[in-house]
């Protein structure tokens, strides 16, 4: 048992210096100019153990997305669309920053010009899904078209919003960043779905 365990922790080891040094490289590089050899020479790891694990930089990428993804939908599903007040919509947005706050090297990598499209996009409609549900069961009365140009304008400018607080450094903590937040969200939401006034009390 203590011989997994440990050849766990090298596994684990391994790994992250692997990402360490592949976070490195996309703040200077797009992936598509990453080579393995180049990652390899950089964290001291042999061509090898990199194959071991990936097939290609891509497939790392793809690894490291995913389990992010699957850390993120945890924290997402703390956000319960029936609790509609905005000490519940605060909480939310806290842990999500918190989130962030935590992950905020490779969050700012992948969410940065080298980052990939597609981790930006599947953000986005993850976040649209879970306001979609909010919108949806406090009872908006808007047309749908009415409805995705307010969604789209609600997602955009919080990925946009998150995006600079990574960049610039998080000078904010994150109840500050919550806090901003839900001061700007839920009296749109209020105003613009036509939603009664008490609906986030």
């Amino acid at each position: 048992m203590k011989n997994v365990k440990k050849e766990y922790r090298s596994v684990r080891n391994t790994k992250r210096k692997l990402r360490e040094g592949l976070i490195d490289l996309l703040k200077k590089k797009p992936a598509s100019e990453i080579r393995v050899k180049e990652l390899c020479e950089k964290v001291d790891i042999n061509r090898g153990t990199f194959y071991y694990h990936y097939t290609d930089i891509f497939d790392m990428i793809n690894s490291i997305e995913n389990e992010f993804f699957e850390d993120f939908n945890e924290i997402l599903k703390n956000m319960d669309a029936s609790k509609r007040s905005k000490e519940a919509a605060f909480n939310t947005l806290e842990l999500v920053f918190e989130f962030f706050h935590n992950n905020a090297e490779l969050s700012a990598t992948l969410i940065g010009p080298n980052g990939n499209m597609s981790f930006l996009q599947q953000l986005k409609n993850l976040v649209d899904d879970k306001c979609s549900a909010v919108w949806n069961e406090a009872g908006s009365h808007l047309e749908e078209s009415e409805y995705e140009l307010f969604n789209s304008f609600i997602i955009n400018g919080y990925i946009g919003l998150l995006e600079t607080w990574l960049q610039t450094g998080r000078k904010q903590t994150p109840e500050y960043m919550a806090n901003f937040v839900a001061q700007m969200i839920i009296p749109a939401a209020v105003h613009t779905l036509a939603l009664d006034e008490n609906t986030f009390k």
